[in-house]
């Protein structure tokens, strides 16, 4: 009992937000430089590219992102990209980017189909977005006769029918009273940044890449601030470097981030966003199935539900667009039961179906 409050206690009280928008897998392209790159996910901060070569790690560009509808194709151009990390996998490599001047009507736009895509006024399929029409349908009135040599076939397939109808129905009925499915899910952690603590130039001590232990007692870098000043830089916890941010001698403003830190022993575990008009079903200790990307599954449990402030709250901080805020859904933390994430799969996005009636 005391392990799962210790969990929970280090989920709600997380020491920084490493997500700012939730990504989502709807079918969309880039092109960069004249060529054309499938998008793995995306979302309004950023986006994933498949198979980008690596030359455009820290680098900057602009793209022209495209979305392909049944009979149309819309864009955004002018995207400015900067991307981060390049990512392998089995069979491609994906490369992290982020839009660094997105200007409103591109934010506009970006915002529609994802809004759009939650309210389900459009669908997925392959690698098109279908706008969904509804359509009525007549039965075919036509009648059938039926011989008597036929009557007791015909009686028998009825019931088979209506068997089968039985537990279509109880199967529909379990669904939609216990099963909540998640709007979005990702794989996150506890991580801590050290950022820069003034306009200064960083000078790494000794190299340090992912991987790297690190703890608070030996500095690992200096920033040699524009006023003269020296400040030596250490990691607020123990634990192992995630990503490095800078290069050595390289410029960083007050806050900009310098490398983020996954502390000593840490959960990693999955957060998925639910309709705020799903989340009264839920509770802590709920069980939940959890799909990876490669189509591997795993049972996850429930150990914190984090609601959304209200929005007279958000507008009274003098938010300049607040509907763009994650007002809607609330996070579900949920732990991974019999398996342990790795840090590689962090940010990795997962379906997430929890089961309400199981605890």
């Amino acid at each position: 009992m005391e392990n799962k409050e210790k969990i929970a206690t280090q989920i709600k009280h997380e020491a920084e937000i490493t997500r700012q928008h939730a990504r989502y897998k709807i079918p969309a392209t880039i092109e960069i430089d004249g060529r054309e790159y499938k998008i793995d996910n995306w979302s309004i901060s950023g986006c994933a590219i498949i198979d980008l070569p690596e030359e455009y790690v820290h680098k900057f560009a602009e793209g022209k992102m495209k979305f392909k509808f049944d009979n149309f194709e819309t864009a955004v151009d002018n995207l400015k990209l900067e991307f981060l990390k390049n990512d392998k996998f089995e069979n491609h490599t994906i490369m992290r980017c982020r839009f660094t001047e997105l200007k409103p009507d591109q934010r506009a736009v970006l915002q529609h189909i994802i809004d759009s895509f939650l309210e389900g006024s459009i669908i997925t399929q392959d690698d098109i977005l279908h706008v969904v029409r509804h359509q009525i349908t007549y039965p075919d009135k036509k009648a059938k006769e039926i011989s008597h040599k036929k009557a007791w076939s015909i009686l028998f397939l009825i019931y088979v029918v209506i068997f089968v109808l039985i537990l279509f129905l109880g199967y529909v009925f379990y669904n939609r009273t216990f099963i909540v499915k998640a709007i979005a899910g990702y794989v996150d952690a506890n991580i801590s940044m050290v950022r820069s603590p003034a306009p200064s130039f960083i000078e790494f001590i000794k190299k340090v890449k992912p991987g790297d232990e690190i703890n608070t007692s030996k500095p690992f870098a200096v920033a040699k601030m524009l006023n003269g000043g020296i400040r030596t830089l250490r990691s607020v916890v123990n634990g192992r470097v995630l990503n490095v941010y800078v290069k050595n001698n390289e410029f960083r403003d007050t806050g900009e981030p310098i490398l983020s830190v996954i502390p000593k022993n840490s959960h990693i575990y999955v957060v998925a966003h639910i309709l705020s008009k799903d989340a009264e079903k839920l509770k802590v200790g709920n069980i939940a199935t959890v799909t990876l990307p490669n189509g591997a599954e795993f049972k996850a449990k429930i150990v914190d539900i984090k609601y959304p402030a209200p929005l007279s709250s958000e507008k009274s901080k003098g938010v300049t667009n607040t509907y763009s805020n994650s007002i809607n859904y609330v996070k579900v933390f949920l732990e991974p039961i019999g398996i342990k994430l790795t840090p590689k799969q962090l940010n990795e996005s997962v379906n997430v179906k929890i089961d309400t009636f199981r605890q």
